[in-house]
């Protein structure tokens, strides 16, 4: 009975213990399999003030002849031939708490309609995974993330109904941040290419 109580009481711990992905509040409790991730969000530590845009392919073309799309040398030439749809004016403030979790603040200035809009989120490594969490006004943005060096880190999500697709590089600097990436979206076709495209490109301050 006594070993049966011990069990029980180190399972509930361990359920309490869990924390839901979207959750920005709480830091997980770290685990060893996330402990080879430590302080992988550490060189974006600081504030970056840059502009992002979002570009629209016209004519996107079948899946199978552009190539491939994961790649950013492919990636930036479809972003140099679209066009400029939306610009916005970006302030990101990031502030590690522990090797492992990272809070973000967004201010987000559309210069076209002088709109302002605030977000806030966490980097953070969880269940062994990196994680990015964004509350914005009116929706919440998950991206889970791997890291092929150690100056990149790729975010990406993919789901069905409504179609939200998402894959973006950030490149990371001493001096500046780059985003590069695209997205589907409600009734785009995934046999095509990428309608709408992504490019940000920040300054340390």
């Amino acid at each position: 009975m006594k070993y049966i109580l011990v069990l029980i009481t180190i399972i509930s711990y361990a359920c309490s213990a869990q924390v839901e992905i979207d959750n920005i509040t709480k830091a997980p409790k770290v685990s060893n399999i996330d402990r080879p991730l430590a302080n992988v969000y550490k060189p974006l530590d600081g504030t970056w003030k840059g502009t992002f845009l979002v570009k629209e392919d016209a004519n996107p073309k079948p899946i199978n002849t552009v190539g491939n799309l994961k790649s950013p040398k492919t990636m930036r030439l479809f972003i140099e031939a679209s066009k400029t749809v939306n610009t916005i004016n970006v302030t990101q403030v990031y502030e590690s708490e522990s090797p492992y979790f990272q809070r973000v603040s967004i201010t987000d200035n559309y210069p076209d309609t002088g709109k302002t809009e605030q977000s806030v989120g966490v980097n953070k490594v969880q269940n062994g995974k990196m994680w990015c969490v964004v509350h914005k006004p009116n929706d919440t943005v998950i991206h889970e993330g791997s890291i092929p060096n150690k100056t990149t880190i790729i975010w990406q999500s993919s789901q069905k109904s409504p179609l939200k697709v998402e894959y973006f590089y950030e490149i990371v600097t001493d001096a500046y941040y780059e985003i590069i990436g695209y997205g589907y979206y409600n009734n785009d076709d995934i046999n095509l290419s990428p309608k709408l495209w992504f490019y940000g490109k920040y300054k340390r301050q």
